[in-house]
């Protein structure tokens, strides 16, 4: 009875955690996550509860614009939009989730400044702005990723349908990718937030050199 208390104890003082997971989602480039909450899962498929909120996200957007598409049009055009990411790490429970994509560099195109990444980040604020949110507030400001050679990190406070978000954004460049981590927490729950500043200070980019 004592050695169940005890671990009871040790789960409440210390949660389950996940340890440090790697993943590969391009030949020779690799992402390394830091250690996070248990409560959240890493994967290169979109979770089921994710294509949920992207179809509902479609449906919202075609009731805006008088259009009704059927469950299957919005199926396909959520599973074609959440394709392009590489890896999806996500809490089911509460719907926070973290999409991470690559684009890379074509052949003898130059690698962009950090003039060119802050704007970059700057029209990404932008787009993802133009959703129907309300009470929007954005800040921008330079950000460290390891493994990266320049990155703009934006936060958007927001809110839709009477409930309050945050978004955060990064946009940077790894030679010879530019990538994309877009961050969206519902506030459901507390955690979120800082499991969500763990995965953006701790993520490791490592690219093979090309021989």
């Amino acid at each position: 009875m004592k050695k169940i208390l005890f671990l009871l104890t040790v789960l409440l003082v210390f949660p389950l955690v996940v340890s440090a997971q790697q993943f590969e989602p391009r030949p020779g480039l690799k992402v390394i996550l830091p250690e996070i909450s248990a409560a959240w899962q890493a994967g290169t498929e979109a979770p089921d509860a994710l294509l949920e909120h992207m179809m509902e996200h479609l449906r919202e957007d075609a009731a805006r614009s008088g259009q009704s598409p059927t469950e299957e049009q919005l199926r396909r055009a959520a599973q074609k939009r959440l394709a392009t990411n590489e890896l999806f790490v996500f809490n089911s429970d509460s719907g926070a989730h973290l999409l991470i994509s690559f684009s890379e560099l074509e052949k003898n195109e130059a690698p962009p400044s950090p003039r060119a990444i802050d704007l970059s980040a700057r029209y990404a604020a932008d787009g993802v702005v133009d959703e129907g949110w309300e009470n929007v507030k954005v800040r921008q400001a330079s950000a460290q990723i390891d493994g990266a050679a320049s990155a703009q990190r934006f936060e958007i406070d927001y809110s839709h349908e009477g409930e309050d978000s945050r978004f955060v954004g990064v946009v940077g460049f790894a030679a010879p990718y530019w990538f994309w981590l877009y961050a969206n927490d519902h506030l459901a729950d507390p955690e979120d937030r800082q499991v969500i500043e763990t995965l953006l200070s701790g993520i490791r980019l490592e690219v093979e050199r090309q021989k």
